[in-house]
């Protein structure tokens, strides 16, 4: 069923969303479509001549109206906060990346996710996972007018844009923790730049401060959204890493190499990457946060307990520790990421700046087996060593 334009102002929509009436998420169906891939950022084309891109997609509504289709990129990072830039040659004027679909076969996600790339840098798979509604990807698809604003589309005959919004959640810790390192605005595949600046912001502030005319989409996307971001706590919370956790030496990969990384010898490295090494993780009373007790490797006297809070935090320790050096002072920050071979998609994630170098820690559950990631960068280096170490609940 439609909604008459005349009852909705400057906004339309095609079809009933549950969370709102004047917005619609649909499947996409991606078979027998052609393909938009990625191209590398090696191979982009840097030019202040624009390129040709194919003619964007359009729909006619019931009225005769022609609306141009429009995808829309919406990042969360693990506090539900959007990813935002601020437009070029608009100071204060701050939006999601969105560009039109093109014609030809391309759907509105592997719109969304080109654009993504085109305009901030950031790739599907390496930097953002695509979130899943009821088991689908299915973008939250709206109208807004543009009528009387003199645009270039009120100038070509169109009524204003239908926008489909498709979800992404934050899987990069240092895209979490600062987008501005990361997001590359300088225009890739031949794009001119869109954005100055990103930065993440709560989604309430977004919908207050976007430019009036595209308000009512940030609305809806807002109110779509809300079962979104409950589910995503509800995985974080759920994420279940108690109990008490031995290590599998002999399914560890790169354990040697990155210690060896961290200053041991090699063969200090070896006998510490062999050793038992138990943990025990219980739940803190504050919801997501853990307070974890290390064992010596006699697996009963504790080493050290340690609680791991939500966001930044130090840690201050004496002695010589195998991962951080002689004793001193470790900066850590704790949040989750999407994690694409955890059960639940989700990981918890330390981040720890210590005399030794930065070491990032991803710990994740597959196959109720505990799998532990450790990505290690020492100072001066460009390259990060990874190891994987895999933990039975004992």
């Amino acid at each position: 069923a439609f909604l008459p334009l005349h009852q909705l102002g400057s906004f339309t929509a095609r079809g009933i969303h549950p969370c709102h009436q004047l917005c619609q998420v649909h499947p996409i169906l991606s078979t027998a479509t052609k393909k938009f891939p990625i191209i590398p950022r090696s191979r982009c084309i840097m030019s202040d001549v624009p390129r040709q891109h194919p003619p964007s997609r359009s729909v006619i509504d019931d009225e005769g109206l022609k609306w141009r289709s429009c995808a829309g990129a919406a990042v969360f990072n693990s506090k539900n906060e959007i990813l935002i830039g601020e437009r070029m040659g608009k100071p204060g004027s701050w939006q999601t990346p969105q560009g039109g679909v093109h014609d030809g076969g391309e759907t509105t996600t592997e719109a969304a996710i080109r654009e993504l790339y085109e305009e901030v840098g950031l790739e599907d798979g390496k930097h953002v996972r695509l979130e899943k509604m009821d088991g689908e990807i299915s973008p939250i698809t709206c109208q807004y007018k543009t009528e009387g604003t003199g645009s270039w589309l009120e100038k070509e005959g169109f009524a204003g844009q239908e926008l489909s919004w498709t979800i992404f959640r934050c899987s990069d810790s240092n895209l979490e923790r600062d987008p501005s390192l990361v997001c590359n605005l300088s225009g890739l595949n031949g794009e001119k730049p869109e954005f100055t600046a990103v930065k993440w912001e709560n989604l309430d502030w977004v919908v207050d401060n976007v430019w009036e005319e595209k308000a009512r989409p940030y609305q809806v996307l807002r109110e779509a959204c809300v079962p979104i971001m409950k589910r995503w706590e509800e995985r974080c919370a759920d994420l279940d890493l108690s109990g008490r956790w031995s290590r599998d030496s002999d399914r560890g990969v790169g354990v040697a190499e990155g210690l060896v990384a961290r200053g041991l010898t090699k063969d200090t490295a070896l006998a510490k990457a062999t050793e038992p090494y138990i943990q025990h993780w219980k739940r803190h009373v504050t919801e997501c946060e853990w307070v974890v007790t290390t064992y010596d490797a006699d697996g009963i006297k504790p080493r050290r307990e340690l609680h791991y809070p939500i966001g930044d935090f130090v840690e201050t320790y004496e002695g010589t520790a195998t991962l951080f050096g002689d004793g001193g002072v470790i900066h850590r920050s704790c949040f989750y990421l999407a994690e694409k071979d955890a059960d639940d998609e989700v990981s918890h994630v330390t981040i720890s700046e210590t005399p030794r170098g930065r070491e990032e820690s991803s710990r994740y559950l597959k196959n109720g087996e505990l799998f532990l990631r450790r990505s290690f960068l020492g100072p001066g280096k460009t390259d990060q060593v990874v190891s994987t170490e895999v933990f039975i609940r004992s």
